[in-house]
């Protein structure tokens, strides 16, 4: 049933989101409003494929140009195809899977063919009948093609012929004139090899009958012929040769005997010498009347043959006696001529040791008519194997399109806590907090050029998992929107757990400082001014530390020189050394007391003081340094912008969100501790075991030793005055 009747004259409806109006997007009737809304009133108009998480097959579906990036257009057009292949759309609601082949519309071309690709998947995978088509079934293209009779590539293996004897026919056709593989690798044939098949076999067949129709011509000396011949070829050039040999004897005037005087001049020891010698020359010596006489002297290398050859069928009727003619040689080479003619017209394929009769059957028109018969019934199949494709793609709309959506027409899921974003690349852990704003990024240094823009702190990190020799790594742009930022430095560690559920390790490798929260802006003038009060503090004590080094060396420096320079003229009084006890005694006294004179004379002055005026001056002072961190922070806590925090990642979003507070602590926060008992007592405190009360004691003794360092002082700036001190 088509949803879209109980929606019919429904308007749209928007939802504020982030703080803009956002379509909302719940069934098919939303799907068909959304055809109608102008893309300017869509959340994004482009994303990457790179900053998304999820399946990767539907995403390129989506990007039907292929440029890794998808667009309105592209969204648009998966939208209407979507709608118009099926007719009934409760699993796209469910954000099901499974497809229930009733809901595919084949009313239309197209939902037709879809509804009878998914029958013959389900057919093939052995769930012929079924009437729910799962994802990964149709994942299974392996199994859905292999040992298939009709997987649409044309392509018969042995085991998909329809009786044994065609199987027969198929290995004998791979055998003799090679196979092909088909989509799931089976070895097979399909129709030009089967073609191929049925010629050469024909061929061969003829050539085989051959001899039988033209038994005298072919066969001059009957069964005997192959076996003669075989003995003629073997010295047929030989021959000719040697009644070449012979006529140039007679027109030369050569004498007998020449060749025994050339073989006079080859030395007997020398084997190769002899043997290539022998190899070159003639059957016999030729002769001036131009017979050959098989009881003469025979070369030696090849007097095996040429007796084989004399006791052959061939030879009996031209021998006489033991001498063969020019004229005889002549004629029974014109007699084995088309026995030879024939052995050269042998076919290149040779099916040697088949039986003809078989092969013969092999061939027969039944047996080849019903291959090729299977042959076109699974080419015929081809368009119903490639809706296979598309088929892929429906489910996939139907399980993931409605989710995707909620993150490009509007934003709903980004904000949704209890369901992650497309555009969320996992959760990090790090500083006690979770941080959930994470994207992937394939440039930090173009990411952050945009990031500043936003007035959002962003961290940048880098993420590691598995063994060595196999690690994955991937960069991080991680927003934090609510806490602090205090603890955050280069090559921080944390965790980072990816969508998929695994876990990486990472470490900050840069930052884009920016206020994060209210309590953190109004806090930040205490911290300037407690570092400038502490540098100043140490740029002071240190300076004061370097000139008392100084003097206290100058002093040890003046002792020495004393004690080791000669005595002088006159006798020199006796000084007491340098440093002794009594002088530390005394400087030790001096310096309590004028720590003693120091605290007096703060608190006689601050008794002439107003602490109305202190805490005014100490305001005015916070002031002068806060006022102006407080002001600006404040200004770019309200100017936080999310929408450039997503555009630095290839997002091309619409309108400007606006980063609250309240959104802030969606994506960074402190996550909840499970029912729990606290156990107060420090551990430390157990495993000291201090008896009870000895701070007390400590406290006391602190506070005498502050009061008798404050009547030293007080003594010696009431006896000698402040300027005597």
């Amino acid at each position: 049933m088509d949803c879209a009747g109980e929606d019919k004259g429904k308007r749209m409806e928007f939802r504020r989101i982030g703080g803009s109006y956002q379509l909302v997007i719940r069934n098919a009737g939303d799907l068909r409003r959304l055809l109608e809304l102008d893309e300017s009133h869509w959340a994004l108009n482009s994303v990457a494929i790179a900053s998304l998480r999820g399946d990767e097959q539907f995403y390129r579906f989506l990007d039907d140009d292929l440029d890794h990036q998808i667009r309105t257009d592209e969204v648009r057009r998966a939208v209407s195809w979507f709608l118009s292949v099926l007719k009934e759309f409760s699993g796209f609601e469910r954000q099901s899977d499974t497809l229930d082949l009733d809901a595919i519309d084949d009313a239309t071309p197209e939902g037709a063919q879809l509804l009878d690709a998914a029958k013959l998947v389900l057919a093939n995978l052995g769930h012929d009948g079924e009437t729910r088509l799962s994802l990964a079934q149709i994942r299974s293209e392996k199994e859905i093609v292999s040992c298939a009779r009709r997987n649409g590539d044309g392509i018969i293996p042995p085991d998909a012929a329809a009786t044994p004897e065609a199987a027969e026919v198929v290995a004998a056709a791979m055998k003799y004139t090679g196979g092909v593989k088909d989509i799931c690798g089976a070895e097979g044939v399909d129709s030009a090899l089967l073609d191929r098949f049925v010629e050469a076999a024909t061929a061969w067949l003829n050539w085989t009958d051959a001899p039988a129709s033209s038994s005298e011509t072919l066969l001059p000396f009957g069964e005997e012929t192959a076996a003669g011949y075989a003995a003629f070829a073997v010295l047929e050039t030989e021959f000719d040769n040697y009644f070449i040999a012979c006529d140039a004897c007679r027109f030369g005037g050569e004498t007998l005997g020449r060749l025994a005087k050339i073989e006079a001049t080859v030395d007997p020891l020398n084997n190769r010498a002899v043997r290539e010698f022998f190899s070159a020359a003639p059957l016999a010596e030729p002769r001036k009347d131009g017979a050959f006489d098989f009881s003469g002297k025979l070369n030696p290398l090849k007097r095996e043959a040429i007796l084989s050859f004399r006791n052959s069928v061939c030879a009996r009727e031209y021998v006489q006696e033991t001498t063969l003619t020019f004229e005889n040689w002549k004629q029974l080479k014109a007699r084995l001529a088309p026995y030879a003619a024939w052995l050269a017209a042998k076919p290149a394929t040779a099916f040697d040791g088949c039986d003809p009769d078989r092969l013969r059957r092999w061939i027969s028109d039944d047996l080849i008519g019903s291959l090729q018969t299977t042959i076109a019934a699974d080419l015929a199949a081809a368009p119903r194997i490639a809706a296979c494709e598309r088929l892929h793609k429906l489910i996939l709309l139907q399980r993931h399109l409605l989710e995707f959506l909620n993150n490009f027409v509007n934003l709903s899921l980004l904000f949704n806590p209890q369901s992650p974003s497309l555009l969320q690349a996992g959760r990090l852990v790090m500083d006690g907090r979770s941080f959930t704003l994470a994207t992937v990024v394939a440039n930090p240094a173009e990411h952050k050029a945009i990031a500043k823009l936003s007035d959002i702190c962003v961290i940048y990190l880098d993420a590691v998992t598995g063994k060595p020799g196999a690690l994955q790594t991937m960069k991080l742009a991680v927003a934090v929107t609510s806490g602090n930022i205090r603890n955050f430095f280069p090559n921080k560690h944390g965790i980072f757990f990816s969508a998929d559920g695994e876990v990486w390790d990472a470490k900050i490798t840069d930052l884009v400082q920016q206020p994060v929260s209210v309590s953190e802006a109004l806090r930040m003038p205490f911290y300037k001014f407690g570092e400038f009060i502490g540098g100043q503090a140490d740029r002071f004590f240190s300076t004061r530390g370097s000139e008392a080094q100084k003097q206290l060396g100058s002093s040890f420096s003046a002792a020495a020189s004393a004690a080791v320079a000669p005595p002088a003229a006159a006798p020199a009084k006796v000084q007491t050394p340098a440093v002794s006890g009594s002088m530390m005694l005394m400087g030790g006294g001096i310096g309590i007391a004028a720590l003693g004179s120091s605290i007096a004379f703060i608190v006689k002055s601050l008794a002439n003081i107003s602490i109305w005026n202190v805490l005014a001056v100490l305001l005015g002072i916070i002031l002068v340094f806060g006022g102006p961190v407080v002001a600006i922070s404040l200004v770019k806590l309200y100017r936080r912008n999310l929408s450039r925090f997503l555009e630095a990642n290839g997002c091309a979003v619409n309108r400007p969100m606006r980063l609250s507070r309240r959104m802030g602590a969606i994506f960074s926060f402190v996550p909840p501790i499970p029912d729990s008992h606290y156990l107060r007592q420090d551990l430390v405190d157990l495993f000291q075991k201090r008896p009870p009360r000895k701070w007390l004691v400590r406290l006391v003794l602190i506070l005498l030793f502050a009061a008798l360092g404050a009547a030293l002082g007080y003594w010696a700036f009431c006896a000698w005055g402040i300027s005597g001190v």
